[in-house]
């Protein structure tokens, strides 16, 4: 009987291990996941200044605004660096540039409307 006993506590401790090797890891973190907050500054043409919000979930950037209006998509590289398509009422521009941990800046185009400026990102959460 004792020899019954001590077995059961084996035989649970390794299912337990089995189940914990067999269970998904967590999905990592990309360093840029987040929400960010992004300026659209003008430099050249009629465009007008827009701030918008990005987000940033295992590389992969989204629009995190009214759906609809703006629209946006691209990826963010190991390294902060991004490119990016914005698009508005039918049309796109392009922006790429540089993430750092809180902050990031870059330029964009919006060749469609003779516009072309610069951005500057701050991120909001992680």
């Amino acid at each position: 009987m004792q020899g019954s006993r001590s077995s059961i506590p084996i035989a649970a401790v390794l299912a337990l291990l089995v189940l914990a090797a067999s269970a998904p890891a967590a999905q990592a973190r990309a360093p840029y996941d987040g929400l960010w907050s992004v300026s659209l500054k003008v430099d050249q043409g009629s465009c007008g200044e827009h701030e918008i919000e990005m987000f940033i979930r295992n590389g992969e950037i989204s629009h995190a605004g009214h759906s609809g209006f703006f629209t946006a998509e691209g990826r963010v590289g190991d390294r902060g660096r991004l490119e990016v398509s914005i698009g508005a009422l039918g049309m796109t521009a392009s922006a790429d540039g540089q993430l750092s941990d809180r902050q990031g800046s870059g330029t964009w185009q919006f060749p469609e409307r003779g516009c072309s400026g610069r951005w500057l990102a701050e991120r909001r959460s992680a």
